[in-house]
């Protein structure tokens, strides 16, 4: 992991372990993972055909990685989305944990993702629900956000052209002041969002595979989380979209990005799924 020379001495490496978030061999068996992948719908003509090959990616990449995974399926937005991540956010494992990540997968818009109920829900929810304030056993632990959805009904390319393969979209439709200074902690930090396209565009996935933004995340983490920190990972994920000659093109973006240190993921022994 550290990428300094042999000869460093024990103040590099005292700056070094200071600029990233602290991983143990206890953290790291107390890991935990929400997974949470909307397929079906209660109209079947909006059912996502290929996403089941997601969530048994998703499994294998946290296995690899050491998290317990509270795994959910086609749960509706109006009540049971919001449930899982209250649930969640209780769970005791968190007070132990070294970091948790977040996986929502469905059709969505700009800022809300879609219940099997076809209803919206907010996208701010999993960062308030998280949040330092609501959920303290995070405090100072990194946050990933993964969302596998359509931000909008926009193709996010100039110009298309050529024979298109078949493929399925993702989508359904205060002034600064001062303030003394005080024993306070930030309510939204440690955090990092990587969602499936920019804003306003469509994500795409392909029926007998699932989606290549999930795919690549799990190739990539595979291949170099064993030096490479979480943004450099999610950085080539973007550069494998940059090179892809798919004419069905859409761009990653990471967003909200509040982490302070590097995270790496430093993978373990592997761990049993936990199915609530």
């Amino acid at each position: 992991l550290c990428h300094m020379h042999k000869s460093c001495d024990i103040q590099d490496l005292m700056t070094f372990l200071f600029q990233i978030y602290p991983v143990t061999e206890y953290s790291k068996s107390q890991r935990i993972a929400l997974l949470i992948n909307i397929i079906r719908f209660y109209d079947p003509k909006s059912n996502r055909h290929g996403a089941e090959h997601d969530t048994k990616a998703m499994l294998n990449l946290f296995n690899y990685l050491g998290y317990d995974v509270l795994q959910y399926q086609d749960l509706t937005a109006q009540i049971e989305i919001d449930q899982a991540l209250i649930h969640f956010s209780k769970h005791p494992k968190l007070f132990h944990t070294d970091s948790v990540f977040v996986v929502l997968m469905s059709h969505g818009g700009t800022g809300t993702i879609c219940g099997s109920d076809l209803k919206d829900f907010k996208i701010d929810t999993i960062y308030e629900r998280l949040n330092t304030k609501n959920c303290p056993a995070l405090m100072n632990k990194p946050k990933v956000i993964i969302i596998q959805a359509c931000r909008g009904g926009n193709e996010g390319v100039v110009k298309v052209s050529g024979s298109r393969q078949s493929m399925a979209t993702e989508y359904i439709r205060s002034p600064s002041k001062n303030v003394p200074k005080r024993s306070t902690v930030y309510v939204e930090k440690d955090f990092i969002g990587f969602h499936s396209s920019t804003p306003y565009t469509y994500s795409y996935r392909i029926r007998k595979y699932g989606s290549d933004f999930i795919h690549y995340i799990c190739d990539e983490i595979f291949a170099h989380c064993h030096k490479d920190h979480i943004e450099d990972l999610f950085k080539k994920v973007m550069q494998r979209f940059e090179d892809d000659p798919s004419e069905y093109m859409q761009m990653p973006t990471k967003e909200r990005d509040t982490l302070t240190k590097d995270f790496y993921l430093l993978p373990g022994k592997s761990h049993r799924f936990s199915e609530y």
